[in-house]
């Protein structure tokens, strides 16, 4: 596979044939269709000679069997013993992902005599060493520490010494996270763990081809060395569905990458009810022949709700099938969620976005956004749902407010133009306590030396001071009793020995996820079953709204005990919606970004304006920075007016007296926060035990001090002004 075929035209053209043809029988397996897609044509033969590669193309573009088909017709060529156990390793973001990957990938697999299998908290299929394993980073993690094989007391091999090619799913879910910064380590690990069974004799080889696939990345070529490793190759085939959107009069506009974001927010149907929410649902529904309809919401509460007023509104206009789907129902209410939306014909599913990413729920013929997601590449990740079958997305964005109408707007022409925000990259130092601990584990009583550990991080990140930073933590953690050194090896001290314990089964050491403990279950009195899991109720609440139905409350001891409610609506009154565990999210400095831009203004203006009583700062620095100019300039900045936007300021406010920053000032709040600035950039669940070191590095390479300080002095505050000048923000403000 030396040559890359020439593009040709036509249904089944030579160049197609010649490729399908090259792959033998996992051509025949994987391509039982006339014409490969541009970006099958892209991949094929770069993957099968062997490369790292990345592939980037839209959703439904065929990247999986891209990577797929030619990573295991290069394993099946290279094989010496095709019966040696798991060859190919699949990593996907969830566990959804890995049974829906799964299910996709194994019936192609069997026609070549592979087995499929998935390892996750909910599957075990590593057990069998099916041909090829799909897993996630935790399990991935735990298999590394645990599926090691003995042979009369003596180490004699590894479940995963046999991997010779590993895909990576969804990676866009890995880019600048705590779990991707793992998945990095553990992809470290596994080239060790190769080269350990080659010199052992486990394995024929050492070699690991890695390749990974994403719709949504913003510099694909830097993700490929990041994630896949020095000299992987990205390759990128641009190209998204059209977008219509409905507008409030029930026409549908088509979105043209020349519209400006304030030009969108106009454009957007504006709702103040659960109600209205149905009405313009209603009539996209009626707008074509469209029978299925994704309904994406802001939170769990919102998705509670909502689903129920949806199935009220709807069920007396038309027999549609109406579910909920967010992270606190139960599993079993997920799966059948997912399922009934696939299988009915006319169907409506609200949900979170735990469907942002890639689990079959089969076609969708209108995305409905109530609200803005996060930043773009949510955006793209939802509305990328629909239009599968037709090739052109519908989607019907409604907004509550306009802060929700400027954000999306922007939004939507960063989408309709290609454009993703930049994410900020740096080495997630968080994330380094968790390997050592479990790199040490995968040791057993061997423990390891100081400087396997320093190499470890070294190789994850090739940065100059990663070697120093790395052992000032090692240290810091023998000094601290975390790790003891015992004749020149390093092993789990009192406080980290809870982790090697190998009966525990919860997989918290494998895990970088910070998640609260489950809550109070809410349990079907007829059933037994599990519907989900709540923070609490209100004491004397008659029924529960959850998983988008109303459950009359029965009794509350250890768990709720609820029972369906068959005449929804007729306890409104003692109605409870339940709270549900996670801290409110921040508005970030991206989405006040968002909301700046969908106004009209451009990147660094932050007009200063006099209302009847206040006088006003629209920084749109979003509320980390927010709270850091209330914190440096207390006689200048009050109170916040609406959050991560919009400051109250005293008389004496003027880009001047911002300019007059104290440094030591910024830095010495700087430190005294640590990794309270990070949090909006997902810290990883072991961030606490990172030693001051480790915290300073995070912020250094984030460069918190430098980059607010560049914001300040960037910032254009123009004279004073009244709010009648900006239209746009006098909108802001108004309620509702």
């Amino acid at each position: 596979m030396s040559s890359t075929p020439e593009q040709t035209e036509g249904k089944g053209s030579p160049s197609d044939r010649r490729l399908r043809n090259m792959l033998g029988d996992v051509g025949l397996a994987f391509f039982d269709f006339p014409s490969l897609s541009e970006v099958q044509r892209a991949a094929i033969p770069r993957v099968g000679e062997g490369d790292n590669t990345l592939v980037c193309a839209a959703t439904a573009a065929g990247k999986t069997e891209a990577v797929i088909a030619p990573l295991v017709w290069r394993v099946r060529r290279k094989s010496v013993n095709p019966t040696q156990g798991t060859q190919v390793l699949a990593v996907a973001p969830t566990r959804a992902l890995v049974a829906d990957l799964a299910g996709r990938l194994e019936e192609p697999l069997a026609r070549l005599g592979w087995r499929c299998g998935a390892q996750t908290s909910d599957f075990a299929g590593a057990a069998s060493a099916p041909d090829m394993l799909i897993t996630t980073p935790e399990s991935l993690d735990s298999m590394l520490v645990r599926r090691l094989r003995e042979k009369d007391g003596a180490l004699a091999g590894h479940l995963l010494s046999q991997v010779s090619a590993v895909f990576v799913d969804e990676a866009h879910c890995f880019d600048s996270s705590a779990r991707g910064d793992q998945l990095r380590f553990l992809l470290v690990r596994l080239r060790k763990l190769r080269e350990t069974a080659h010199e052992k004799g486990w394995a024929h080889d050492a070699a690991l081809q890695i390749c990974g696939a994403s719709a949504t990345v913003d510099h694909p070529e830097e993700l490929a060395i990041r994630l896949l490793g020095s000299g992987a190759k990205a390759i990128a085939c641009p190209g998204r569905r059209p977008i219509d959107i409905l507008q409030d009069g029930g026409d549908w506009l088509r979105l043209e990458p020349d519209m400006p974001a304030s030009a969108l927010a106009t454009h957007l149907p504006r709702v103040n009810s659960d109600g209205a929410i149905g009405e313009m649902l209603w009539t996209a529904l009626q707008s074509g022949e469209f029978r299925k309809a994704l309904v994406f919401v802001p939170s769990r509460r919102e998705c509670d709700r909502i689903g129920k007023e949806l199935r009220r509104f709807l069920e007396v206009r038309r027999a549609i099938w109406v579910d909920s789907h967010h992270g606190s129902l139960s599993r079993e209410h997920r799966l059948r969620a997912e399922e009934g939306f696939h299988q009915n014909r006319d169907a409506v599913l609200v949900a979170t976005n735990t469907l942002e990413v890639g689990v079959d729920i089969g076609d969708v013929d209108v995305v409905v956004l109530v609200g803005a997601p996060p930043d773009t590449s949510s955006l793209l990740q939802r509305i990328g749902r629909g239009g599968r079958r037709t090739g052109l997305t519908r989607l019907l964005p409604l907004v509550r407010n306009n802060i929700e109408a400027a954000a999306l707007g922007s939004q939507l022409a960063n989408a309709v133009a290609g454009k993703l925000e930049a994410k900020p990259r740096f080495r997630r130092w968080d994330v380094f306590p968790q390997q050592v601990i479990s790199y040490i584990r995968q040791n057993r009583r061997l423990g390891r030396s100081q400087s396997s550990l320093v190499e470890l991080a070294v190789e994850a990140w090739p940065q100059e001071d990663t070697a120093k930073v790395a052992a000032a933590q090692i240290q810091a953690w023998c000094n601290e009793g975390c790790l003891i050194e015992q004749r020149s090896r390093i092993h789990l001290g009192a406080s980290w020995q809870k982790f090697a314990a190998e009966e525990a089964s919860d997989y918290t050491v494998h895990s970088n996820i910070r998640s609260s403990a489950a809550g109070i279950a809410v349990r079907n009195d007829l059933t037994g079953e599990i519907v989900g899991h709540v923070a609490g109720s209100s004491e004397g609440g008659q029924t529960l709204t959850i998983g988008g139905r109303q459950h009359r409350v029965v009794r509350q001891d250890a768990d709720i005990i609820v029972t369906p409610v068959t005449n929804e609506g007729a306890d409104d009154a003692a109605e409870d919606t339940p709270q549900y565990r996670g801290k409110r999210r921040r508005l970030t400095e991206t989405f006040a970004a968002h909301v700046r831009r969908g106004c009209g203004l451009e990147a660094n203006q932050s007009p200063l304006v006099k209302t009847p009583s206040l006088t006003l700062w629209f920084h749109f620095g979003g509320e980390v920075y927010e709270a850091a100019l209330r914190e440096l300039y207390p006689t200048l900045c009050e109170r916040p007016i609406i959050a991560g936007i919009a400051l109250s300021v005293t008389p004496g406010f003027s880009a001047t007296a911002l300019r007059s920053l104290n440094p030591i000032s910024l830095e010495r709040y700087v430190r005294s926060e640590g990794l309270r600035l990070l949090e909006d950039e997902g810290l990883g669940r072991f961030a606490e035990d990172v030693p001051i070191i480790g915290i300073e590095t995070l912020l250094e390479d984030l460069q918190a001090s430098g980059n607010f300080v560049t914001w300040i002095n960037t910032r254009e505050v123009p004279p004073l002004s009244t709010i009648g000048k900006w239209p746009a923000l006098e909108r802001l403000l108004a309620p509702g």
